[in-house]
């Protein structure tokens, strides 16, 4: 990788972060007021917005990118505003800077992405030690009577391990995992649990949460990023908590186990378990019904929430804006994204006309005359054109930007 197309990524780098800055606290604010016009709202409800905000968050920075990209693929190239030999000196200095600040940049997000990669591991690691035993026929036809005849879904693989409430692990081929010995809950309770891990069988929580715990890899120095992850695993956990319920659940027998659960260690942290919300208390509200029950938001805050939502699309425009940045265009040119260029210029002798490509000429004209490649001379930004007697007959200055500089013909 040359030093063009090295500084054009780290360009493109410093619009992504820019981007991600901005436009996190834009779609904070879209989310704070989708949940205030949403407070009574159903449980599929809230956990679909938070969904879309937390996928917003982390598309937006490299939708930015693109658009970035491909507005300064459409840019021309300014004129120069001295001699290239004096100018391209500058540039490269300019670029050397810009790679001083953005190489640390990269190297710290790499760092912080390889610790948050390592505990992602260990969860899965811890997770997988854990010993699972066949469950006995008793529990898998009880929790097979749950799945087909309560959620009309297909019967997951029921497994025993030490794990202090059931969960649900596994992305290819999700398991049932349940306690060898059950805490002291009663059989409606434990009904209720099961009913609530099934819900996330049939919802494929644990991908999703695969995949969202792999977007706070790539955006774990942002702050929204990971307040919107708490928020979004606190509604899946009310969504379950509600199909339970709607499938047959005793709300008040599931307050109880969770209550219980809360005494209790928490799961590995991959899995999805009834206890692995620790905001039990609105939870256990919503189940008894202390919150209101759900109800339209009132048109005011429905208007602010949607208004907030069109700042966060309004903020991806703001890629547009690397089509004004001349050195952006400059390096777009010079790096290995640049195109072919076809250049045609006149001086007093007639016209001529070049095919260049980071400043290597590839082609070339004179009046209607194409020159062979042995008529093209180039030595670093230097270029002659040779006449049919090998004779000098234009020489040119040919920038890695495409742009060019000539002695004018009598």
């Amino acid at each position: 990788m040359n030093l063009f197309t090295a500084a054009y990524l780290a360009r493109l780098e410093l619009w992504g972060l820019m981007a991600a800055v901005v436009q996190g606290m834009l779609v904070m604010s879209s989310w704070l007021g989708w949940e205030r016009a949403t407070q009574h709202a159903t449980a599929a409800m809230r956990h679909r917005l938070v969904c879309l905000h937390f996928a917003a968050l982390a598309l937006s920075p490299a939708v930015t990118m693109v658009i970035v990209h491909r507005a300064v693929s459409g840019a021309g190239i300014a004129p120069p505003q001295a001699s290239l030999l004096e100018e391209l000196p500058r540039q490269m200095d300019g670029y050397r800077s810009l790679l001083a600040l953005a190489l640390p940049l990269a190297g710290l997000w790499f760092l912080g992405a390889a610790v948050m990669s390592l505990q992602l591991a260990r969860d899965a690691w811890r997770l997988a030690r854990l010993t699972l035993h066949p469950a006995p026929a008793s529990l898998r036809q009880r929790v097979r009577t749950l799945a087909v005849e309560r959620m009309d879904m297909a019967v997951p693989p029921v497994e025993l391990a030490a794990v202090a409430s059931p969960l649900v692990a596994g992305a290819r081929r999700p398991r049932l995992v349940v306690p060898i010995r059950w805490m002291r809950l009663l059989p409606a309770e434990q009904e209720a649990l099961l009913l609530h891990e099934l819900a996330h069988v049939q919802r494929h929580d644990y991908r999703w949460n695969l995949l969202q715990r792999l977007t706070l890899v790539a955006l774990w120095f942002h702050p929204v990023a990971w307040l919107l992850y708490r928020r979004l695993t606190h509604e899946r956990e009310l969504r379950c908590d509600a199909l339970a319920v709607s499938h047959g659940a005793a709300p008040l027998k599931l307050a109880h186990a969770l209550l219980r659960l809360a005494e209790h260690r928490a799961p590995p942290a991959l899995a999805m378990a009834a206890a692995g919300d620790g905001d039990f208390v609105t939870r256990i509200h919503r189940l008894l019904g202390v919150d209101a029950a759900p109800t339209r938001a009132p048109v005011g805050a429905r208007a602010a929430a949607f208004a907030l939502s069109a700042l966060c699309l309004l903020g991806l425009a703001g890629g547009r804006l690397g089509r004004i940045d001349g050195s952006m265009a400059d390096l777009y040119h010079a790096s290995a994204f640049g195109p072919t260029v076809s250049v045609l210029a006149r001086d007093p002798a007639g016209t001529f006309a070049l095919r260049i490509k980071r400043g290597k000429v590839l082609a070339a004209t004179v009046g209607e005359q194409p020159l062979s490649h042995d008529r093209i001379r180039q030595h670093g930004s230097r270029v002659t054109l040779l006449d049919a007697t090998r004779k000098p007959m234009l020489a040119l200055t040919v920038t890695p930007q495409d742009r060019i500089e000539w002695e004018a013909r009598p």
